[in-house]
């Protein structure tokens, strides 16, 4: 699948993320980005973007990076970092890059930002399930 046809995919039938409104932006074998609104159905009772939020996106995000060799993967293992909160109402944009791939296990480094500014930053395992 080419880079083009795996946005499209994840934009059009990836019903998770067009719930939370989550868009990808680009995909390469170097880095994936995804975006999405920090609207009001992704903000905490303290009108902050959920911590969750943050976390989807950038595991998605994860995903798409290590989906680039157009393999099958599912994560078996992630950690975050919570390094400051989102305003309501900015757009919040996650990159992803491979730490490592192997024959079975990709390592993914990803962090979400809003304007230009770290909010969260981790680390995802994914398990490679074949073509």
């Amino acid at each position: 699948m080419t880079f083009a046809e795996q946005l499209e995919t994840a934009n059009t039938k990836n019903a998770f993320m067009i719930h939370n409104h989550i868009r990808a932006v680009s995909v390469s074998d170097k880095e994936a980005v995804c975006e999405a609104d920090a609207g009001p159905d992704a903000l905490n009772h303290m009108g902050t973007v959920h911590g969750s939020m943050l976390m989807s996106l950038a595991e998605v995000t994860a995903g798409l990076m290590t989906r680039s060799d157009s393999r099958r993967y599912v994560s078996v293992e992630a950690g975050f970092r919570f390094i400051s909160g989102g305003k309501a109402g900015e757009k919040l944009i996650a990159r992803a890059h491979i730490v490592k791939r192997g024959r079975t296990l990709a390592f993914i480094r990803t962090a979400v930002y809003q304007n230009e500014k770290l909010l969260l930053e981790g680390d995802v395992t994914f398990f490679c399930m074949g073509e």
